[in-house]
């Protein structure tokens, strides 16, 4: 059985996710996707819950949905792919990982994943160059990397971006998973325009928030969506009550971040208080990631290892998969909470479910309840 695998989001499942897999089941007999759990990488709240979003991939094409967890989910690009990338070799049994890139030539993204890998003394001096000179981290990198990489101007693109990290991660990793690109098409990664074919999550997002019809695009749930705009007061009131020591020990903030989010307090939701806080140096999505690891007490400073993997969903191919994983797995799948609850990681995804679930107006303790969702 050869398997392909995606790391994703389904933030909501859309049409395409859909083309993607379609794509690989071409050339792959069944396919395993990591999928963050209730925050994602752009510094959000998922608009539907894991479980939701296990049930749609699942009806969708995927045959096994396997966790990623917050601490990787609300980390940078690279701290993402680390993460997930890092889960899949912990299969044993992948053989090809699949995205969408806006690039589509996996050769020009393994060369722009060799250079970083492989940063010479050169690059770091550029790089510190234009860090000094104010940029934020990725356009630094940009402008470095252009310099001694004729097709540096591709990580001006998000998923050009995490395709790059998932290479570097499995080449840190001396994986022989095999990267596998699929050129994106429809609406780029932040288009929230529904007026083409296949559009990006950014757009569903923005048909679900306003209340519009998104069948063309995104199957329906009965569930009610959420928004970073449910968590308005409890990000407010983190922020006010923070201390600088305690905005420190946040992952990926300094001191000058600190004080920006500090004197960003007087605002009351989490939009303004992204707004005034983010600059040039400092991503809006950099300040978003922050405040969610903020309210759900991530302090983790350096990631460590995923040390298991997480079972939210299969169906009956992704049954017989498990039952291969058994020999093959370096990583042990876990499928109850209760075997976990010792586990730091497990701990705080705990926290981050419990937090995302009380701007719900549902009891904590859910990811003890958790069940793994099953299609035949």
């Amino acid at each position: 059985m050869k398997i392909g695998a995606v790391i994703a989001e389904f933030n909501p499942f859309h049409t395409g996710h859909g083309y993607l897999i379609d794509e690989i089941r071409k050339e792959c007999d069944a396919v395993i996707a990591v999928m963050s759990g209730n925050f994602v990488q752009r510094g959000e709240c998922a608009i539907f819950d894991k479980a939701e979003r296990t049930k749609m991939a699942l009806q969708h094409g995927i045959d096994l949905v396997i966790e990623l967890p917050a601490m990787y989910a609300l980390s940078s690009a690279e701290g993402f792919a680390y993460g997930a990338v890092s889960t899949l070799v912990g299969t044993g049994i992948v053989d090809e990982l699949w995205f969408g890139s806006e690039c589509g030539d996996a050769n020009t993204l393994k060369n722009t994943a060799y250079i970083l890998n492989n940063e010479t003394p050169e690059f770091k001096a550029t790089l510190d160059k234009f860090l000094r000179m104010g940029e934020s981290f990725p356009s630094a990198r940009i402008n470095a990397l252009k310099e001694f990489f004729p097709d540096a101007d591709i990580l001006n693109s998000p998923n050009n971006i995490l395709a790059v990290e998932y290479i570097r991660g499995l080449e840190k990793l001396s994986s022989t998973i095999i990267p596998r690109t699929v050129k994106r098409i429809g609406g780029g990664y932040n288009d929230d325009s529904a007026e083409k074919e296949i559009i990006s999550a950014s757009a569903v997002r923005k048909l679900i928030k306003d209340g519009k019809s998104r069948d063309t695009f995104s199957p329906d749930v009965k569930c009610n969506p959420i928004f970073m705009s449910d968590f308005d007061i409890l990000i407010s009131a983190r922020v006010k009550t923070a201390s600088r020591d305690e905005l420190l020990s946040i992952p990926d903030c300094n001191i000058e971040l600190s004080s920006r989010i500090m004197s960003a307090s007087k605002y009351n939701t989490f939009d303004e208080i992204v707004g005034a806080a983010s600059c040039k140096s400092y991503t809006q999505s950099r300040i978003r990631r922050i405040l969610c690891n903020l309210l759900i007490g991530n302090r983790f400073l350096s990631l460590p290892s995923p040390d298991y993997i997480r079972i939210l969903g299969f169906n009956k191919t992704g049954s017989e998969i498990l039952g291969k994983m058994k020999s093959t797995a370096s990583l042990p799948p876990v499928a109850r909470g209760a075997l976990l609850k010792d586990n730091p990681i497990f701990n705080l995804e705990c926290r981050a479910t419990d937090i995302y679930n009380l701007a719900r107006g549902i009891g904590g303790g859910k990811e003890f309840e958790f069940i793994p969702f099953q299609i035949s």
